[in-house]
C-alpha cells in the first residue's frame, strides 16, 4: 500500500525551503476584517455607518445564510443572473457585505484581470488597518472596482503566498498554493 503524505508549512516555512525570505513590510492577520463600508462610499450613497444601524434601518429581522427564492427579486433574476447574484443587488443598505461581495458601488465598473500596483498597495493599507480574512464584500467597498470574491481571491492566491500578510489559518502546499486550514492551522 502506498501512501501519500501532502506537506503542508506555514508561509514562512515554505518561503525558506524556496531560498526566500519575509518580505519587507509583512505583518500578520488574526484573519478578521474589523470595518465596515469605506466611509467614502457610506457618504456617497447614504449608507448606515455601522452593522447595526443598516439592519435595523434595513427592517432588522434574523439573518439566515440561506436565501430562500421567494427573496429574490424577479426583475434581477430577469437578467439572467443567479440567484446569490440577484438577492446580493437587494442588499445594498441592509446587508452591504452580501452587496459588495457581488457587486462594485451603483454605477463603477468592475475590473478584471491582473491587479495594478495601486490596488494592491490599497488592499494593503486596507488590511493593516482594519484587518482581512472575512467579510470580503465590507474590504472590497475600500478597493475601486473590485468586489468580494475578487479581494478573497487574491489574498490566498497573490498575498498569502507572497508572504506579504501572514494568516495562520492557512498552509502551503508542495505547489506554492495556499490551502485553508481554518483553527486546526491556527498557532497557539
Amino acid at each position: 500500500m502506498v501512501v501519500t503524505v501532502l506537506m503542508r508549512w506555514r508561509t514562512e516555512e515554505y518561503l525558506a525551503s524556496k531560498g526566500q525570505s519575509l518580505p519587507e513590510g509583512w505583518f500578520k492577520s488574526d484573519g478578521r476584517f474589523k470595518g465596515w463600508v469605506a466611509p467614502d462610499v457610506c457618504q456617497k450613497l447614504g449608507l448606515a455607518t455601522s452593522a447595526a444601524e443598516a439592519w435595523e434601518q434595513g427592517g432588522g429581522g434574523k439573518f439566515q445564510r440561506k436565501i430562500s427564492k421567494s427573496d429574490v427579486p424577479s426583475n434581477l433574476k430577469a437578467k439572467g443572473w443567479s440567484d446569490a447574484r440577484a438577492f446580493a443587488a437587494s442588499q445594498l443598505r441592509k446587508n452591504p457585505n452580501a452587496y459588495f461581495y457581488r457587486h462594485t458601488a451603483p454605477g463603477q465598473p468592475q475590473a478584471q484581470g491582473e491587479w495594478t500596483e495601486e490596488e494592491h498597495e490599497i488592499f494593503i493599507a486596507t488590511a493593516r488597518k482594519h484587518g482581512v480574512g472575512d467579510k470580503w464584500g465590507l474590504f472590497a467597498s475600500y478597493i475601486p472596482n473590485r468586489v468580494g470574491y475578487q479581494c478573497s481571491a487574491y489574498y490566498t492566491q497573490v498575498i498569502i503566498p507572497s508572504g506579504r500578510i501572514l494568516d495562520s489559518r492557512f498552509r502551503m502546499d508542495a505547489w506554492g498554493d495556499a490551502v485553508f486550514m481554518g483553527n486546526r492551522g491556527k498557532e497557539d
